[in-house]
């Protein structure tokens, strides 16, 4: 390693220092502020905040899921179509790559939509069995929204799953192998993918590890926030820490499994 490279890593190390003092010790001001006097803090925030918090919630989730999904599928449907249409056109003008990109981009735009949706319907059927059935266990139980709740949660589920198999099938990408409802589809579906796909699945993978590395730290930082303010208790930073775990090991052994097949 030369001499030129070695001052170059000394800079970079220097600049980084500095901005992860600073960050430090922004941290270290934030919980002096907070640990002088909590009580004050838990008085101002606490309470209202969780009571604003179940009064939305109690409002919104029974339906929240269902009409959410009822938006997802019509969106869904213009997308697809349109972008059935535009392949069509594609193949019968031999226009350049470009079209096809933008198709495909579309697409996967529609396959975030819907496990978006999907990740919401499982957080609005949590909450909802949270406020019907535990914080609301003494109070007037309501058969309408429990329906709905249930109903919003069923089409949330098997929207995504016919949507994204829709999204994959093999009218734009014929060489892709593995259906949804397999459950090896994933490795079935990554074997069949050229270099391409492979190396931008890959460095999605990264991006993905590394923000939810970055996640992990603010969600520590609110949970011993949220202790002190709004009762959390010991559980939530238990359970992001076993996130945590779970997506750095796993990381990692993957990395030492494949540096050992080079």
């Amino acid at each position: 390693m030369n001499n030129n490279h070695m001052d170059e890593i000394e800079k970079e190390d220097k600049k980084g220092s500095k901005s992860f003092g600073i960050i430090t010790l922004l941290f270290l001001i934030a919980g002096g502020c907070f640990g002088a006097n909590p009580g004050n803090l838990k008085q101002i925030f606490g309470e209202n905040v969780s009571s604003l918090l179940i009064s939305i919630l109690e409002k919104i989730t029974p339906f929240a899921s269902l009409i959410l999904s009822m938006l997802v599928i019509i969106v869904s449907k213009i997308i697809y179509t349109n972008s059935l249409k535009r392949y069509d056109l594609w193949k019968q003008s031999n226009e350049d790559d470009n079209s096809i990109d933008k198709i495909e981009e579309n697409l996967s735009y529609l396959i975030l939509l819907t496990s978006v949706n999907q990740i919401l319907g499982f957080f609005f059927f949590g909450i909802g069995i949270i406020l019907l059935f535990f914080v609301n266990i003494n109070g007037e139980f309501s058969s309408i929204k429990a329906l709905c709740l249930l109903m919003g949660f069923i089409l949330c589920n098997i929207s995504s799953i016919v949507i994204q198999n829709k999204i994959i099938a093999k009218e734009i990408n014929p060489l892709l192998k593995g259906s949804i409802y397999d459950t090896n589809f994933d490795k079935k579906w990554l074997d069949s993918c050229d270099e391409s796909i492979k190396l931008g699945i890959f460095k999605s993978a990264y991006k993905a590890y590394t923000s939810v590395s970055k996640t992990c730290t603010i969600l520590w930082v609110f949970c011993i926030v949220g202790y002190g303010l709004l009762d959390f208790g010991i559980m939530p930073i238990i359970i992001v820490t076993i996130i945590w775990l779970v997506q750095t090991i796993s990381y990692c052994m993957e990395s030492i499994k494949y540096s050992k097949t080079k």
